[in-house]
């Protein structure tokens, strides 16, 4: 465990939140990045691989991954500005946070955004390990190429339908043994039973033959399947909401350092131990506003923990 390093590939997204036209701050942004702060905060080996806008947006979102102890390291700065997505604060339904979301800027109605370049490819490939964990949170071009052209394991989070609107057939099938956790959102689940004439989650998981599949339902818990074998999972008590981001990254987070702390095996045994942890750490990102504040609160309770210690070494 030591060794293995959980990575990233792919250009830094920064989140700009908004109120009223008016700025409130800006966050690294993206599932996949989201998931490895959530596992730098439990200690475990790190990387950012990809590039950065070499601007004020990218430099911001950097100096905060290293704040998180994220390793920024294999970060490169583009002549270009970062990418961003525009979130701006639903007033009408306050105090629960949800947003408009947006590649267009609130202010001015710019876009700042472009493609990942596949020619980064071998870049990647040069700092890539064999024992290297890659999460991946779309599937695009880039993250296709990188799902075939490594051997490493791969830990893939899909959220949308659109993300699978987009590929042919043979796109989706060839995902079939390369990923180790495969986490749906509760949406994209009648979608592949209809494209693929699924009758249920054994022969959705069939498609793809993770060796755990999940499927999170949010409030009411989420689906698991191994070894042929179906196994759902309630909340006893949801949690108080304030901002639902993050929360799917968080869960996945936790089973994807639990499955390799408990050497690569699944039963009912790490479902039910790994599930109330994972329900945990969701608890308190919703509880917090963005998918990393809760983070952030860790961080200043160590910081003034620190403190109160060099305060009673001067009494």
């Amino acid at each position: 465990m030591n060794d293995r390093r959980f990575i990233v590939f792919g250009d830094l997204i920064a989140d700009c939140y908004y109120l009223d036209d008016k700025l409130l701050g800006i966050d690294g942004g993206s599932s996949r990045f989201n998931v490895i702060a959530n596992l730098a905060g439990m200690s475990c080996k790190n990387s950012i691989i990809g590039g950065c806008g070499n601007d004020k947006k990218g430099k911001n979102i950097v100096k905060k991954m290293k704040e998180l102890n994220m390793d920024t390291s294999q970060i490169f700065f583009r002549n270009a500005k970062t990418k961003a997505y525009y979130l701006s604060i639903d007033k009408a339904k306050l105090p629960k946070i949800t947003y408009n979301c947006s590649k267009k800027s609130p202010k001015d109605g710019k876009t700042t955004w472009y493609d990942d370049n596949l020619e980064d490819i071998s870049y990647y490939h040069s700092k890539a390990k064999d024992n290297d964990v890659i999460v991946l949170d779309d599937l695009d071009e880039l993250s296709l190429a990188i799902i075939n052209m490594f051997k490493c394991d791969k830990m893939l989070d899909v959220g949308k339908t659109s993300q699978l609107e987009r590929l042919r057939d043979d796109q989706i099938l060839g995902l079939k043994n390369k990923i180790k956790i495969l986490q749906l959102n509760e949406r994209v689940v009648p979608y592949l039973m209809q494209r693929f004439e699924c009758r249920n989650l054994l022969e959705i998981s069939k498609l793809f033959q993770p060796k755990l599949l999940i499927v999170t339902h949010g409030k009411d818990g989420a689906d698991f399947v191994f070894e042929d074998k179906v196994y759902k999972k309630k909340l006893d008590n949801s949690a108080n909401e304030v901002d639902a981001t993050g929360a799917g990254d968080a869960f996945l987070s936790v089973f994807i350092k639990k499955y390799y702390d408990n050497l690569e095996q699944v039963d009912y045994d790490f479902i039910d131990d790994t599930f109330e942890e994972a329900v945990k750490l969701t608890s308190k990102v919703v509880g917090h506003v963005g998918a990393r504040g809760h983070l952030y609160d860790k961080l200043l309770n160590k910081k003034l923990e620190r403190e109160e210690q060099a305060e009673e070494l001067e009494l």
